[in-house]
């Protein structure tokens, strides 16, 4: 018993520490904050860079490999678990899903229906641009460029770009 009080204590002190810590954008506080989340993530590579406002639920659920950056207003909901490979950008406002709710019952609630978890993996160096949404169970490639604003809803493969809503094929990088 004593030990769940000590545990809800440290992690309310960590929520007041990442709240103190989310706005400022100096190296100093993007430090600060990657000390923080490498004790809370299940897995946190060298040279990550979470910068302000991020927010990210589940954070024991959620991988994140080595030399990424994640920009300012993301949202990463690791319900379903998240895996992120090495040097990937995540660029502003962008979200992850690896969970949502079963609609397909009439005689329950959406909102009560509980929820379907599945997990988001993205490969080795992919670039996110701004305001994408990845949606539960999608496996992003390696090399992979997905265009702002597109909206991810299948797997994509490795070396292409894409781009729009739902997120379509537009070339091959090589």
């Amino acid at each position: 018993m004593i030990t769940l009080v000590i545990n809800k204590i440290k992690w309310e002190l960590v929520l007041i520490l990442l709240f103190l810590f989310r706005y400022p954008e100096t190296r100093l506080f993007i430090y600060l904050r990657r000390f923080i989340y490498k004790g809370l993530l299940k897995r946190m590579g060298l040279g990550v860079d979470i910068f302000s406002a991020v927010f990210i639920s589940e954070p024991g659920n959620i991988e994140i490999g080595s030399n990424v950056t994640i920009h300012e207003f993301c949202l990463i909901s690791g319900y379903g678990g998240v895996k992120i490979g090495d040097e990937v950008s995540i660029a502003a406002g962008s979200k992850i899903f690896s969970a949502t709710h079963p609609y397909d019952n009439p005689k329950v609630k959406i909102r009560r229906g509980g929820l379907i978890k599945a997990p988001v993996e993205i490969g080795d160096n992919v670039w996110i641009g701004a305001n994408v949404v990845i949606t539960p169970g999608v496996k992003i490639g390696s090399g992979v460029v997905v265009g702002a604003g597109a909206v991810v809803t299948k797997d994509l493969e490795d070396n292409c770009v894409y781009g729009g809503v739902p997120a379509k094929l537009i070339k091959r990088r090589f």
